[in-house]
């Protein structure tokens, strides 16, 4: 399937948000303690954008949006990645990785880097896929309240312009 992978517009924040939640409700009885993504409104993806992020679509040819991610430049240089969502109509289509790659892009042309992100180690389909897109992991993390890590950290250097 071909997608348009660009920047969302305020128009498109609503079914950015949409698609987001239908993703990662495949996720609730997977993941514990429940994901944050659950929370994203327009108003928190409108935020994002305001202070410098990025919100990214994927938009099939007759418009519907299938995949959405977010992107958020750090102090220190590194771009965090996160809210990685595909439509689960559409999974297995390469959509997530044309969103990671414009994160990559976008870090890319602005002079960032590395992009850095966190994957729940109950879901080892995620962390294969972002293994098997050069990303490596950097450490793990228990969420608060939990005394075994939850998550784990990964990155991946990109060159720069």
């Amino acid at each position: 399937m071909t997608v348009d992978v660009e920047p969302a517009r305020p128009a498109d924040l609503p079914e950015a948000v949409a698609v987001i939640h239908r993703a990662f409700a495949t996720l609730a009885d997977r993941i514990d303690p429940p994901s944050s993504a659950m929370t994203e409104t327009v108003d928190t993806l409108a935020a994002r954008v305001e202070r410098g992020g990025r919100v990214f679509i994927a938009r099939r040819q007759d418009g519907l949006i299938l995949g959405a991610v977010c992107a958020a430049p750090k102090p220190d240089g590194s771009v965090y990645m996160d809210r990685l969502a595909v439509d689960p109509s559409a999974c297995g289509q390469g959509i997530a990785r044309a969103l990671t790659d414009a994160v990559e892009d976008f870090a890319r042309a602005d002079g960032l880097g590395p992009i850095t992100v966190g994957v729940r180690l109950r879901l080892p389909d995620n962390i294969a896929l972002f293994r098997h897109l050069g990303y490596v992991e950097t450490g793990r993390k228990a969420h608060p309240g939990f005394a075994e890590p939850t998550s784990m950290d990964l990155a991946k250097a990109i060159g720069r312009p």
